[in-house]
């Protein structure tokens, strides 16, 4: 019963510790190509008065000028007492950027473009850019916060689980340790149980990790994003299995090394 209750404990420290790696990773990627599109589909509207075609901002990527003849057509065919070739008119262009900026960054682009005397009009959509902008920190926040707890609780219970391994094969090492048993020998029980409940900690990872893209809110949120999110198992398996064994092995060498430090056995 102790038997299965170490390694029951075990397994749970270890799949808590892959969920949330993988949840950390899934998140921080939804929440990157959803501010890219965010990114592309972002624009300054600027009102000039003479044709644009470099900025000195280091944030814009892209300058593009605005057709408005369709426009103009339409006002031709309303105003007909107005004769608009007499009339200069201003030149409207969309200001891409790089980068989602900050609130306070945006300000400080808008200021820069107000300043030049040949624009006449900035929109930037400032509160909605802002909003976006907080929405997504608050998304990075919270998964960067939810992977620093799952991860040290996941450690607490691992480094329980090393105290009750110490008393329970700290006899059994030090007899081997008479008898010249080499380093490895003497942890070899050790590494085959963390071998064990490493594999069955990725599995139980990986259909959990079947389970959380497959149900339907999240498949509905991802599409409501309108972004292409789709989990690469295989590299998921290769990536989890070696910071698994990396733990399991690990914990194991910490068991075999503290052994030293116990008080000998009478």
């Amino acid at each position: 019963m102790n038997s299965i209750k170490s390694h029951f404990t075990l397994i749970i420290a270890l799949s808590s510790i892959l969920i949330t790696i993988f949840m950390y990773k899934a998140f921080t990627q939804i929440a990157d190509k959803y501010q890219n599109n965010i990114t592309n589909n972002y624009s300054i509207i600027v009102v000039s008065t003479k044709k644009i075609d470099k900025l000195n901002i280091y944030d814009i990527d892209k300058i593009t000028q605005i057709n408005v003849s369709k426009q103009i057509e339409k006002m031709k065919k309303r105003f007909k007492n107005i004769d608009f070739k007499k009339i200069h008119m201003p030149y409207f262009y969309k200001i891409k950027l790089n980068h989602l900026p900050s609130p306070n960054r945006l300000k400080e682009i808008e200021y820069t473009l107000n300043s030049l005397p040949y624009i006449k009009r900035v929109l930037t959509y400032q509160s909605s850019q802002t909003k976006i902008y907080n929405l997504l920190l608050l998304i990075k926040i919270i998964t960067n916060s939810f992977m620093i707890i799952s991860t040290i609780i996941g450690f607490m219970l691992i480094i329980k689980q090393l105290e009750v391994w110490k008393l329970e094969h700290n006899e059994r090492m030090y007899i081997m340790e008479l008898f010249g048993a080499p380093f490895w020998f003497r942890g070899l029980a050790l590494f085959k149980i963390a071998i064990i409940d490493s594999i069955i900690s990725i599995n139980i990872t990986l259909v959990t990790i079947g389970l959380i893209t497959h149900l339907n809110i999240f498949e509905t949120i991802i599409k409501d994003l309108n972004i292409n999110f789709e989990v690469d198992y295989l590299n998921e398996v290769g990536f989890l299995s070696l910071v698994c064994l990396a733990i399991s092995v690990f914990s194991s060498i910490m068991v075999v090394r503290s052994k030293k430090e116990l008080n000998t056995p009478l």
